[in-house]
């Protein structure tokens, strides 16, 4: 496997470490997409777990991550685009909390 990959993968399963370490799974995120084209369809199934275990934990990777950096300063910095979703953390919080919200009204 990919050792970028592997390294997203091993790091989704941590998200109670330091923000500093998160901040650097989203710069191998970054990497990986633009390696993406060049995956086996093993390594983008593998990619797509990964990124969906980070989406269902998203809230401690966001607590973490908050205390080191801002994610939408980055985000300007950077001119990160949408598509990049992984640098959206704290929209994803929002969103989730907004909609658990609206649910239990």
């Amino acid at each position: 496997m990919n050792h970028l990959l592997n390294n997203y993968c091993v790091s989704i399963e941590f998200p109670d470490v330091s923000g500093a370490e998160h901040l650097e799974m989203l710069q191998i995120r970054d990497r990986l997409a633009e390696l993406e084209c060049n995956m086996s369809e093993t390594e983008k199934s593998l990619l797509a777990a990964a990124d969906r275990q980070l989406v269902e934990k998203v809230n401690d990777f966001y607590r973490e991550l908050s205390q080191f950096v801002n994610l939408n300063e980055i985000r300007k910095e950077r001119a990160i685009s949408p598509e990049r979703w992984w640098w959206y953390l704290d929209v994803l919080v929002f969103l989730s909390t907004s909609l658990k919200s609206e649910l239990s009204k």
